[in-house]
């Protein structure tokens, strides 16, 4: 039996057993995936992060669940095995508060996503925002975004995410509030989501000097043909895919992170690999680019869903093998304790053109839980007393990496626990690959493992 992964020790000594009754019996955890691949059998603890390699034979002696065998009370006193009448789900809320205590966060938020207007240039066939009235932030509301930033930020480095619409149809906006924040002392990194067309080499020089831009994710559509039938452009001889291409080469050659999200469907599936090789072709010795693919929304019902995460799957393969794409060795090796913008315990807030708060940005026309000329934050102590693990959820192995409030998230969907072991039982292969190629160099995992 082998340690692959050490995962979260702060997990670890919480759920940790002590002492276990030599005659006891345990059964496997609900938390716990296993993997079969080259011949061993991998176990990774969803909740605790950690992975171990088995024999077939020490995975037999496990299935016994006999306190006897070492290996068995070993794996049993990690919380691999547990008493049959383990409570897990309590478990994990208990674990996920205590960690929460532990931490002790200072007050205040330290993330912002702002919209500086909802506004674009293109009319992309599957937007979400389609219908929202088109908003653009004034210059007495970016004063007053800046004002709100500076008086309810977190202390340390803050960060700040440039949302739309289309944020660089707006970037006066961007400026005028880095400007403040940066006279005032405020110390900021920022990110932006974006199409990447209205790029110029002074604009990204601005972005980095000033915006303190480290990273860019870019809405891409496929190849060519697919990418100008979707996106629309208002003046497509101006932007078009070529000028989003040059605008990621604008950002990368600025030391900027890019990751390049290809929106797919059934449609313009058959030529995402036409895609990914240009990417090859255009940025394929670059090391501050990733290209992931995400399906378009709404995702259809059924087996027909499920048919297009399998083929996302393989186009992610397809990336890996194309070097677009680091091949993830066995995920985060620690316990998420915020799960998205919307989470409470987050400390992140969304700001519209209006000065208008709210909790998630695929929320943004919704009524607003406060605003930005309010004296203070809105309270969201109803939210956190509502944060209760779904009964559906609660049998589910993966749900340390889910959200408690999934049933009101926006964007959830019918597959994620199938997601989820897809992507699992992946890392997991890509970690035991890795770890072989360490031992046969002669290296130790370097995981923490001991």
């Amino acid at each position: 039996m082998k340690c692959l992964s050490a995962g979260d020790d702060r997990v670890v000594k919480i759920v940790q057993k002590k002492e276990l009754p030599p005659d006891g019996r345990c059964r496997l955890s609900g938390f716990v995936v296993v993997h079969e691949a080259d011949g061993r059998v991998l176990l990774k603890n969803i909740l605790t992060r950690q992975v171990y390699a088995l024999t077939p034979a020490e995975w037999a002696l496990v299935q016994t669940g006999d306190l006897s065998c070492p290996q068995v009370r070993e794996l049993a006193q990690l919380r691999f095995l547990v008493e049959p009448e383990y409570d897990e789900a309590a478990r994990y809320a208990l674990t996920l508060a205590v960690l929460r205590t532990m931490e002790n966060r200072k007050p205040g938020i330290v993330s912002y996503t702002i919209l500086p207007t909802t506004g674009c240039n293109a009319r992309c066939v599957y937007c979400y925002e389609e219908g929202w009235p088109v908003k653009v932030m004034s210059p007495e509301t970016a004063d007053a975004v800046a004002d709100f930033i500076c008086r309810t930020k977190r202390e340390g480095m803050i960060k700040l995410h440039w949302f739309g619409g289309e944020p660089l149809c707006a970037p006066k906006t961007i400026s005028r509030i880095c400007r403040i924040l940066q006279d005032r002392g405020v110390k900021y990194d920022s990110a932006i989501v974006t199409n990447a067309t209205l790029l110029t080499p002074e604009l990204v020089k601005e972005a980095v000097d000033l915006w303190h831009l480290s990273g860019a994710q870019v809405s891409m559509d496929g190849a060519r043909q697919d990418y100008e039938a979707r996106k629309r452009y208002l003046n497509p001889e101006q932007h078009n895919y070529e000028k989003a291409m040059e605008g990621v080469t604008l950002l990368l050659d600025a030391g900027i992170r890019v990751s390049i999200r290809c929106n797919f469907d059934g449609e313009n599936l058959p030529r995402l690999q036409d895609f990914m090789e240009d990417c090859r072709d255009r940025f394929g010795e670059r090391k501050n680019i990733c290209v992931y693919v995400e399906q378009l929304r709404p995702v259809p019902d059924g087996e027909e869903s499920w048919t297009m995460y399998q083929a996302g799957d393989d186009a992610e393969l397809y990336e890996e093998s194309l070097g677009l794409v680091a091949p993830d060795r066995a995920g985060d090796r620690r316990l998420t304790m915020s799960y998205c913008i919307a989470d409470p315990y987050g400390s992140a807030l969304v700001i519209d053109p209006l000065g208008g708060l709210h909790a998630c940005e695929h929320k943004a026309d919704d009524t607003p839980i406060g605003t930005v000329f309010d004296a203070e934050l809105p309270s969201r102590a109803a939210e956190k007393a509502s944060l209760k693990i779904a009964e559906e959820c609660k049998s589910c192995p993966y749900l340390p990496e889910c959200t408690p409030f999934r049933k009101s998230c926006p964007v959830v969907d019918e597959h994620c626990r199938r997601q989820m072991e897809m992507w699992t039982k992946r890392s997991l292969t890509h970690l035991l690959k890795w770890v072989a190629t360490a031992e046969s160099d002669g290296d130790e995992p370097g995981n923490g493992c001991k």
